[in-house]
């Protein structure tokens, strides 16, 4: 959602209205504005739509066919540290809305309940219908307010499944998932596919982190593992092939190789040595002669 462009005379209306929610006398406040006891808080999957659901009538009022009235509706978005956002208005008759915002029934009507589509995460937030009412005479017969907060709940994105560590027999090795979004925080399960099913479980499992802690490898340990992001409304999953190898590291590779080329300078440097020494005392033997 985009805030809306309002004009002055909008922008005067806002100010209005909020002022009207704490300074209207209490007994002048004949409007009352409902919504359901229990659905003060709502909570919608990204992607889905909601209706935030909102109606009025006056008290002590006899139905009397419908009432000449002149209605003017405005809901906006608070959300915290952020500036208030209009994100419908409906003044005078017409009707100014946000992308994917619109109202249930076709106005006038006294049912102002707020449709939400295609609901993103950043469309959390409290939702306020501010609503008043003046006659056909333009007298006022009242304002009200009402707050509702939405929730909008994000499914586990796809995690990202990679290793830590070298993985030889005898070694430890983390192996470690994370999904790059979800609301709320997913938690995570790591499991070894078939033939050699298994499942893990703390302390070896770090089921906040995403994190699997093998130790003291051995061959019968390579395989398939699976790691499965889940929350409330969804989940979603990575896989690693584990091989576990039988042969030296690296680094005792290494080792070897410069321990060999050592040996083999040592062994050259004595021959050399050996070859002059044997030089001299021939050398030594002729001067005698």
């Amino acid at each position: 959602m985009v805030s809306l462009l309002g004009s002055p005379v909008i922008n005067l209306l806002r100010v209005l209205f909020l002022g009207l929610s704490t300074l209207a006398p209490a007994a002048r406040a004949q409007l009352e504005l409902h919504v359901p006891p229990g659905l003060t808080r709502l909570q919608v999957v990204e992607g889905a739509e909601v209706v935030l659901p909102a109606w009025y009538s006056f008290r002590g009022e006899v139905s009397s066919g419908k009432p000449r009235e002149m209605l003017t509706v405005m809901w906006f978005l608070e959300q915290e540290g952020k500036d208030l956002n209009q994100v419908l208005a409906y003044i005078s008759g017409v009707l100014s809305t946000q992308p994917g915002v619109s109202l249930v029934h076709t106005m006038p009507s006294r049912n102002v309940s707020l449709r939400l589509q295609g609901l993103q995460e950043k469309d959390s937030g409290y939702y306020r219908c501010s609503v008043n009412v003046q006659d056909s005479q333009g007298i006022n017969k009242g304002h009200s307010s009402k707050t509702l907060e939405l929730n909008v709940l994000v499914p586990p994105a796809p995690p990202s499944c990679h290793l830590l560590g070298v993985p030889r027999v005898g070694t430890n090795v983390t192996l470690n998932c994370m999904s790059p979004r979800s609301k709320p925080a997913a938690q995570y399960q790591w499991e070894r596919s078939p033939p050699s099913s298994q499942v893990f479980f703390a302390p070896v499992l770090d089921a906040i982190r995403g994190s699997l802690s093998l130790k003291n490898l051995s061959t019968s340990m390579s395989g398939v593992y699976i790691c499965k992001a889940h929350n409330e409304v969804g989940s979603a999953q990575c896989n690693m092939t584990l091989e576990v190898s039988t042969g030296p590291g690296a680094a005792v590779v290494a080792g070897a190789v410069v321990g060999t080329l050592i040996g083999l300078g040592v062994l050259a440097g004595m021959v050399l040595l050996y070859e002059r020494r044997s030089k001299a005392l021939e050398e030594q033997a002729n001067d005698i002669k």
